[in-house]
């Protein structure tokens, strides 16, 4: 029977602006499969059969045939950073398949430097001391060999280093003698002198001064552009960025203004740019919910990769010696969360190591009690990454009530590592334990945190099933999950993460007309090809903004026009 809403195009007089028919309809709720559904005003009025959706057709309404392509609702990413995404494209790519060593690196930066303005800086994204052939860190010398007349800037892939030549050193006066910062490293040689190696914020802004190393408008605005070009392109319809400041959210604005945000964006203010922030008017108006402040960014330890992220028991293979550390001291983040708290924001808490989960809890726990309720409407705060998450501390987060967005690319792009060389096998085998978490019952997400690993959800929902690593190994296989939960860590759930589930997630009446036709259904292909299901088109409010062209179903333009 066709479910539509109680003042719905079968009443005669307000028709569906579209139907969409003969397909495989996923809806992601609790009724059977479709194959139709009905459009009007941006949103779903209708889902049925062929016959009852056609059935509420007018003479103005835009038929599509899909042709038994599947359809999903579309794809909420819950963790990226698109400025900083769409900014390393403009970049030299330092990434492990354009660079597989240091000297093919060091050409491509030294090709860089030529061809720049005189005194502008060379910047590189994506280097990974793990995966290069030299297993190492950059070096001065190494950056040396490009350039000492100019700047030269390589930021580790993680986001969590940056790598900078000795013109840089000078320049801000860094030497033996400067202390590392709290919260921060200056990776030294065995003499004490500064290797140009600089991790977490804290250290990193000691070279780096955020201000100076922000695009201007111009360049901040296209790179936001690339970005949200990428998402569309792999069905992404809505997606949270994990750290924005002021100049983020103008940018966003100004997009916004010229009708060139398409996709729905939920921001979350960096802790630093709150003082006098107000996130009730920092994105204006926006009555179809494309720009919203969903609450504030933490990061209170580093990456598990660089041997920073703030672990209870010493990293594998540093010999018993350390377990990283804080980037925010304890206090200080009781401190914060309780004002966020207070406030009735949601917080964010980058959580890599187990003992920054503690104490991202203890947090948590504390400011609940000092005001005696949660946060309003049900909403949940929630921990990022959570690559180290034990079971007691999955039943203290359900007992808290305290939601998880999972890094779960880390299975594949660094779960042989962490394996046999950070973490060791018990500790290794078991990051992003997603079996456990969704057993619990704990409100959850699936993540890409790009521009760490591509967004590509597909991707990143196969790995959650599979826990296949680059070297083809299962990581943990009791930790896989099945097809059905990982595609709601995308869509149900990750709407449900941020009390969203009312406008987005699903394909029901009532809901956002957003949603993704695929070539594939990952709910009932082989496991090990969900990853390789191609995005032809992507809707946003039954507008077109992805078409794969000629292979896609005839759709909307991407004016929104009917074709």
């Amino acid at each position: 029977m066709v479910d539509c809403l109680a003042a719905g195009a079968d009443a005669g007089t307000s028709r569906p602006d579209l139907i969409c028919l003969g397909g495989v309809v996923q809806t992601m709720t609790d009724a059977d499969t479709v194959t139709a559904f009905a459009v009007r005003d941006g949103r779903f009025v209708a889902v049925g059969s062929d016959t009852e959706i056609a059935a509420l057709a007018g003479p103005g309404t835009a038929r599509v045939d899909l042709a038994g392509r599947t359809v999903l609702p579309g794809f909420i990413e819950t963790h990226l950073h698109p400025h900083m995404s769409g900014n390393a494209e403009a970049d030299v790519d330092a990434g492990v398949t354009a660079c597989p060593d240091i000297d093919a690196l060091v050409a491509a930066l030294t090709v860089r430097a030529a061809g720049a303005v005189p005194g502008h800086a060379v910047l590189a994204a994506g280097f990974d001391d793990t995966l290069v052939a030299d297993d190492r860190g950059l070096t001065v010398a190494d950056l040396d060999r490009a350039d000492t007349t100019r700047p030269i800037f390589v930021r580790h892939l993680s986001g969590h280093a940056v790598y900078v030549n000795s013109f840089v050193l000078r320049a801000k006066g860094i030497d033996r003698d400067t202390p590392d910062p709290e919260g921060g490293v200056i990776v030294r040689d065995a003499n004490g002198a500064p290797t140009g190696e600089f991790r977490e914020l804290p250290a990193m802004r000691l070279v780096v001064d955020p201000d100076e190393a922000m695009p201007g408008a111009d360049d901040l605005d296209a790179s936001l552009r690339r970005s949200l070009a990428r998402m569309a392109a792999v069905g992404v319809t809505s997606f949270h960025d994990m750290f924005v400041t002021p100049v983020m959210i103008d940018s966003y604005r100004r997009l916004q203004a010229a009708g060139e945000l398409a996709l729905r964006g939920r921001l979350y203010v960096g802790f630093g740019a709150l003082d006098g922030f107000d996130p009730a008017t920092a994105t204006g108006e926006s009555s179809d919910d494309t720009l919203t402040v969903g609450g504030v960014k933490l990061i209170s330890d580093g990456s598990i990769q660089l041997h920073t992220g703030a672990l209870s028991e010493p990293y594998h293979d540093l010999d018993g010696c350390h377990c990283g550390e804080m980037a925010i001291p304890s206090g200080d983040l009781d401190e914060m969360v309780a004002q966020c708290h207070a406030a009735g924001l949601q917080v964010a808490v980058h959580t890599n190591g187990d003992h920054a989960i503690d104490l991202a809890l203890d947090a948590i726990e504390k400011a609940v009690a000092a005001t005696g309720a949660g946060l309003p409407g049900g909403l949940q705060h929630r921990l990022e990454h959570v690559q180290t998450l034990r079971e007691d501390q999955i039943r203290r987060m359900s007992e808290l009530g305290v939601a998880a967005s999972v890094f779960v690319n880390h299975v594949y792009y660094w779960g042989d590592r962490h394996r046999d060389r950070f973490l060791g096998p018990d500790r290794g085998s078991r990051i992003s334990p997603l079996a456990s978490i969704t057993a619990a019952g704990l409100r959850f997400a699936l993540h890409c945190d790009s521009p760490v690993t591509p967004v590509h959800p597909l991707f990143t929902i196969g790995t959650a099933v599979n826990r296949v690593t680059r070297s083809g190994d299962v990581l943990g296989p009791e930790q896989r999950i099945d097809a059905a939960t990982a595609v709601s860590g995308y869509t149900t759930a990750a709407a449900r993460l941020v009390g969203e589930d009312d406008v987005k997630g699903a394909i029901a009446p009532g809901l956002f007309a957003d949603f993704v036709v695929l070539d594939g259904d990952p709910l009932s292909c082989e496991p090990s090809a969900i990853g390789d299901v191609a995005v032809l088109t992507t809707v946003v409010g039954g507008r077109v903004v992805f078409s794969a062209g000629s292979v896609a179903p005839e759709f909307a333009s991407a004016e929104g026009e009917v074709r």
